[in-house]
């Protein structure tokens, strides 16, 4: 009997673990920036409170970013999609220029990139998102290259930095 017992936990270990690998985590839920832990808040020219509706499907997330400043309510906004695939996509931004977006899996972790001209000048984003262990916090790693040509002699064209989130509403599943 005991070796039963075994067998069974055993199978039911594996179910479950190829199952979780088939499900990445997902996202879905509304975010808002905690200031006093995120880089943003904290740059040369600091962004407000930032608000991200996240919805997941199981071919493609929707990221809507909203960024307020203190003396106005809104600032930014713009609704992202990728596709989950690893497919481009091209949406209008919010100025009529056309964003690329894709999206790649590594591991739990799910990279956005975007691409897009502003001034004649490419100008690349990358988020690296993590869900924390529980589900309530949310860390993106952000990279913004502006691509102007002079990549090598000018090592001011890159910005990093991490934003940390924390779950306001919604389900998160991982």
């Amino acid at each position: 009997m005991p070796r039963i017992a075994i067998a069974t936990c055993a199978v039911t270990l594996l179910f479950d673990l190829a199952v979780s690998a088939q499900n990445p985590v997902n996202f879905s839920g509304t975010w808002k920036s905690d200031p006093a832990r995120s880089d943003s808040a904290h740059q040369a020219v600091p962004t407000g409170p930032i608000t991200l509706q996240i919805s997941q499907t199981a071919t493609e997330i929707s990221i809507d970013t909203r960024t307020s400043a203190k003396d106005r309510p809104l600032i930014a906004n713009e609704k992202l999609i990728f596709r989950l695939d690893g497919s481009e996509t091209t949406l209008a931004g919010n100025s009529g220029v056309p964003v690329v977006c894709k999206a790649h899996w590594d591991g739990t972790d799910l990279v956005t990139e975007t691409a897009r001209n502003v001034r004649g000048m490419t100008v690349t984003t990358s988020w690296v998102l993590t869900l924390e262990p529980g589900g309530r916090e949310l860390k993106i790693k952000k990279t913004l290259v502006i691509q102007h040509g002079y990549e090598s002699l000018d090592p001011k064209n890159v910005g990093t930095g991490i934003d940390i989130f924390v779950k306001i509403k919604g389900k998160t599943k991982r």
